[in-house]
This record gives C-alpha cells, structure tokens and sequence, in this order.
C-alpha cells in the first residue's frame, strides 16, 4: 500500500517504505498532540483581567498586582515567585491566592483573585517580569501557563505644600528720588557713631585678651553619640524595629550632610548616593544600609534581631571610613607657635 503514495521511488524496497512512512505518521500524531496540550493549558486555564492598586504610584509606596484566573473546577493551581534578577529595585512579597466563590460562574469552572504585594523604589515605567502559572488536575497531569510582562509607572513624590509655578513678574520700578537722602542720613549717622566710639575706646583701654577657642564638635563625633543614644533606647529588644531603623538613617543622613556639604536629608536614597563620589564613600556599604532600613520603613519589613544589630554595625563603619578629623583654634595656634621656633 505505500508503493502507491511513493510512485517515484519505484525500485525501492517496500519493508523501508513502510518504515519510513510510521515514523513520518508518529511526528505528525506527536505534533498534533503538542498543539493540541498548548491550546488545551490555554483553555483549562484563563486570565481575565489585571489590574494596579493604587492607579497613582509613587517611589517607595505600596502596590498590588491583582490578578483575575479562571481555570477548570478540577485543577489545583501553583504560582512560581517572580524572577527579580534584572529588577532588584522591585521588591515583591509572596502572593495571596483567594477563590471566588459566585453563582454566575460557568459550568466546570473556578475563578481565583491572585494579589502580588509589592514596591518600587525606581522612578519611571517598569515592566514586571512575565510569571509562571502552573496546574495540576485530579488525574496528576500538570501543564503552565505565563502571563505577559505588566507595565506600571512610578512618579516621583509631589512635596507638600508645592503650588503651581508663579507667573513671571513685571519689569522693577526704580525707588523714590528721596531714598538718597535716607541713605545719606544713615551713613550720617553711623559716621558719627563710629566716631563716638573710637573716642570712648581711646579713653577707656581694655585689657588684652586672648581669645577662648570654642571647640567645634565635629560630625563623627554627633554621629557616634546619637548612634550610642539610639543603642540605648533599647528598641531592638522592645521589637520596635521600624523607629529603630528610621533613627539610624536619619542619624546617618545628618553626618552625610555635615560631611559633604550636601542636602542629604531632602533627597531619596539614590540621589543622595549618585552625588556621594566612590572615592570618598564606601557606595556599597551605603546603599546596603539605607536599603535595609528602607524596607522596614515602607515596606514594613520585619527583621530579626541579629539583621537589626547589623545595621547599627554597617552605620558605624560609615562613619569609620569617611570621618575627617577638622583642625580647631587651639591646634592651629599650637602649629603657627612651632612654625615660629
């Protein structure tokens, strides 16, 4: 019979016709049963809707992802965690899974509230990761899905009390005429003052004085003192963690603004750590810090109490590699001294 759907091999042996010919058969079947599996985890499994809570995303705040699934009534479903190895600036917790129950389903099927809680602490549009939806049915065949890359956009934080640009003003109007002879009476005045007071200190010589230098506290110095006072509330041992964490960054940003001359405790994590210069700042060790105690503050992450002892252990040696000792009164009057001799 496979001699007449191969008239143009007319002298080959029928046995390897055949042969061919059921193995042609079996990858057609084994295709067809591969397209056929697709079609059906599409249709065994369903997402009907996506959505962003809240609509207005801004840097550091809470998000969930929810997600609608309707899938066969005979199906068990698991969700694999989303792969944050391009997205470290998104944090993603583990996912709620919640059945709805409701008497307009249709026949056979069950439909699932899936929540992912998490946080951005980038400005700007993202795109989560596509994630893996498997399933198994009652039979212990199991199959998966994947859902397509959600797009959400993260503004940056409005300050409060900021208005509406003001209008450009108009051209400025030049002063009265008699604004000169104000002017020529007040250094009227103060001439004659001076004057006055030249003549009383004539007359009544004070001692000379040296002096008194005023020792300036220097910015480690506060740092080491406020991150003793935060030790010693004893927060970490009362479960406290997030006022705990909010001191040390706040302790760490005044140093930072002391040290560099830079507005540290009005800029976001990462703009404060793209003005720092590498060779000034160990940037890893800073930004491990503040993360950590960003994701207490916002994320309402709960570490544990050797995780807390850490962060008071990475604040310290922040302030170990970058103090700058400064040169007070008296330092630099015992160096002009010994310049003399």
């Amino acid at each position: 019979m496979y001699l007449r759907f191969l008239p143009f091999l007319p002298h080959s042996n029928p046995s390897v016709f055949q042969s061919v010919s059921s193995r042609l058969l079996w990858l057609i079947v084994a295709s067809i049963l591969l397209l056929s599996g697709g079609v059906a985890a599409q249709e065994a499994i369903r997402i009907l809707s996506h959505d962003f809570d809240p609509d207005h995303i801004t840097i550091g705040d809470p998000i969930q992802l929810q997600l609608r699934i309707e899938v066969d009534e005979n199906l068990h479903i698991y969700l694999d965690p989303i792969d944050r190895s391009e997205h470290e600036y998104i944090e993603v917790e583990k996912p709620q899974v919640k059945r709805i129950e409701s008497e307009n389903l249709p026949t056979g099927k069950a439909h699932y509230e899936v929540t992912y809680p998490l946080r951005a602490f980038a400005i700007g549009k993202h795109a989560l990761p596509p994630m893996t939806i498997k399933y198994t049915d009652t039979d212990g065949d199991s199959g998966s899905i994947q859902t397509p890359a959600y797009l959400f956009e993260v503004q940056a934080v409005k300050p409060a009390g900021a208005t509406e640009m003001k209008g450009i003003k108009g051209p400025w109007s030049a002063p009265p005429n008699w604004f000169l002879y104000i002017l020529g009476a007040f250094l009227v005045v103060v001439a004659i003052g001076t004057i006055i007071f030249l003549h009383l200190r004539r007359r009544v010589k004070p001692m000379d004085r040296q002096p008194e230098a005023v020792p300036q506290r220097q910015p480690h110095e506060i740092a080491y003192e406020q991150l003793s006072r935060i030790e010693g509330m004893n927060w970490v041992a009362q479960g406290e963690m997030k006022i705990y964490h909010t001191e040390i960054s706040h302790v760490l940003r005044q140093y930072i603004a002391a040290r560099y001359r830079i507005p540290a405790l009005e800029l976001t994590t990462q703009e404060l750590l793209d003005r720092l210069q590498p060779e000034d700042v160990p940037k890893e060790l800073v930004q491990q810090c503040f993360s950590n105690c960003d994701l207490v503050k916002f994320a309402r992450y709960s570490p544990t109490k050797p995780e807390a002892h850490e962060r008071m252990e990475e604040a310290r040696r922040i302030v170990d590699e970058t103090k700058q000792f400064w040169v007070g009164v008296s330092e630099e009057k015992e160096s002009e001294i010994s310049e003399d001799l």
